[in-house]
């Protein structure tokens, strides 16, 4: 240290001024004391602690040695002031927030979920308000809201999504600006559930971005609707419905629900099936009303399993079918013209018109009659001693088109032009017919087979009378004499003591002969033809005869035209089988 005296015109240095080994210089007019290590002062009166100034940094310990210091580092630091760190995690910058990780003589934080900055002390806060927008059966539409602090907002650079389906296989993360608050999950499974989760993100020079707690919900895509769904059947009381479900599309479907309503009613009818069935029918409905159904499918039923719906198939409007025609008979038949009456439709049913066909062996005939409040019609121009089946289907208009009922059938037999036979007619029954014919000029002679000795004498011409049912059957009776007859007929002699029935047949014992009573679905002479009802689409003919006013020179003529209609219904053909190997013989 110097210290500058200004003194005056004199010579201080004689009179030796500087102690403590101090050397004095004399200067013009002054005089000065260098001083030693250790001492200062104008004269070096003063001792110097070095170790004042505190040189030594990190907790180092300075030790003073005759004006000099000495820093005593502690561990992990080194250096002339201990300011070199060994070891820069070993005062835990981090805190209890971070890890710590030393490279190059110095530290970085990886920050703990929640929390940011270079020593991880400010807090890093979640959205909040996690929802599900819209559920798919490949994707999820989700929103959430920024956290409501502002500083908290600004620190963040976007969100992290991540979902994982519940079974593992399935795993995905994606980045959204923090600009918006919503996102579209792509790619999923159907019927799937997914565990969701939203994180806040603030990224860092170092690429290890700092993410905040998550918010989480838990949800299930929608299950693959049903393929192929359409109506099989409609009845006036019924409507059955027929699906499909893919093994692979729709391996998470639980269960297919089915719903229909009447439309008016409040309330549906809902059942839930079994994901095997393929198939159901609805019963008690009303005749001739419209009726939307609906078809969901239903993937994880559990309470803990979050289940979920597919979007249903587009609404179906069926109508059923009107109400057949009740108690038809009918009344004056005659060789040419039969008269059918039938009941009124019951109050609320709306019929506006009925379709009368005309069937034989050979020919089908059909009319449409546009009258809604008909109860009886006259078939007319029919042949004599002619089958006939008639039958009355009413028609309702829909938005469909027209719906037609399932027809009522009558069957009659129309007289001879003489009126000379007996002639029976019944619904659904078996006419019977009794006709008296002469023999053909070359009928052979019958006799009985027991007068072999009798001689041989001209006999009359034989007469025979031929009775014929609707089973089938021929009893025919020769005669040409009151005391000689020979019978002969079709069916055998056997009698029910051993049942010649099959399939369930009962056997009946007549006069001469048997008939076998056949149970449902079966037909034939000992009931060996198994019967079916084999629906097909078929189209109706009918016809309708419609005015259309014509002026000619100044006067309205009517002009009646036949307009001819097809409409497309389901029909039903009988299909009959052998339920044995043997043919079955003919009989005429």
């Amino acid at each position: 240290s110097l210290y500058l005296c200004f003194i005056l015109e004199t010579d201080e240095c004689q009179s030796d001024p500087c102690k403590n080994g101090g050397t004095c210089k004399d200067l013009p007019a002054a005089f000065v004391c260098q001083c030693p290590d250790g001492f200062a002062g104008i004269h070096c009166e003063k001792e110097v602690d070095a170790c004042d100034s505190g040189p030594c940094q990190h907790g180092g310990e300075c030790e003073n040695d005759g004006g000099s210091y000495l820093c005593v580092c502690p561990e992990g630091f080194f250096g002339y002031h201990c300011e070199i760190a060994s070891d820069p995690c070993f005062s835990n910058p981090c805190g209890s927030r971070g890890y710590c990780l030393s490279s190059n003589g110095s530290h970085s934080c990886t920050c703990k979920v929640g929390y940011t900055g270079r020593n991880c002390a400010k807090e890093l806060l979640p959205p909040t308000t996690l929802k599900v927008e819209r559920v798919e059966d490949s994707g999820v539409s989700i929103s959430w809201r920024p956290p409501e602090d502002q500083a908290a907002k600004q620190m963040i650079d976007g969100y992290a999504v991540t979902y994982t389906s519940f079974d593992g296989s399935y795993r995905r993360t994606d980045f959204v600006d923090r600009s918006h608050s919503a996102h579209q999950l792509r790619a999923l499974a159907s019927g799937k559930a997914y565990n969701i989760s939203v994180f806040s993100v603030k990224r860092n020079v170092n690429n290890k971005n700092d993410i905040s707690r998550p918010v989480v919900l838990i949800t299930r895509t929608r299950p693959r609707p049903v393929e192929g769904f359409e109506i099989t059947n409609v009845t006036a009381s019924s409507i059955t419905v027929q699906w499909a479900l893919h093994k692979v599309k729709h391996s998470t479907v639980n269960k297919v629900r089915v719903s229909i309503r009447r439309l008016g009613d409040q309330e549906d009818r809902v059942v839930e099936l079994d994901s095997t069935a393929d198939k159901y029918t609805f019963w008690d409905l009303l005749p001739g009303e419209r009726y939307i159904i609906h078809v969901t499918t239903l993937s994880g039923l559990g309470t803990e399993d979050h289940p979920s719906e597919s979007l249903a198939t587009a609404p179906f409007h069926v109508w059923t079918r009107p109400l057949s025609p009740r108690n038809l008979t009918s009344s004056r038949v005659t060789a040419t013209s039969a008269h059918m009456v039938w009941e009124q439709p019951p109050p609320g049913a709306s019929v506006e018109g009925y379709i009368i066909n005309v069937t034989t062996s050979q020919s089908v005939k059909s009319r449409y009659v546009p009258n809604g409040k008909l109860t009886s019609y006259t078939m007319r121009d029919l042949q004599p001693g002619q089958r006939y089946r008639l039958s009355v289907t009413a028609v309702q208009n829909t938005e469909q088109g027209q719906m037609h009922s399932d027809p009522a059938h009558l069957y009659i037999m129309t007289s001879q032009r003489d009126g000379s036979s007996d002639r029976r007619w019944s619904q659904g029954g078996h006419p019977r017919v009794l006709r008296n014919r002469l023999p053909p000029s070359f009928l052979p002679d019958l006799r009985l087979l027991a007068d072999r000795e009798v001689s041989e004498e001209p006999s009359q011409p034989p007469r025979f009378t031929e009775l014929v049912d609707g089973r089938g059957r021929i009893s025919a009776k020769f005669s040409s004499s009151p005391s000689k007859s020979v019978t002969v007929r079709s069916h055998d002699h056997r009698n029910c003591s051993i049942n010649p029935c099959q399939n369930g047949g009962t056997c009946v014992s007549g006069m001469d002969s048997y008939s076998c009573d056949c149970g449902l679905g079966f037909k034939g002479r000992h009931c060996e033809l198994s019967c079916k009802k084999v629906p097909h689409p078929c189209t109706r003919l009918y016809s309708e005869t419609k005015s259309f006013p014509v002026w000619e020179g100044g006067v309205c003529h009517y002009v009646y035209k036949r307009i001819y209609r097809v409409h497309p219904d389901i029909c039903y053909k009988e299909s009959c089988e052998g339920t044995t190997n043997k043919k079955t013989p003919s009989r005429y």
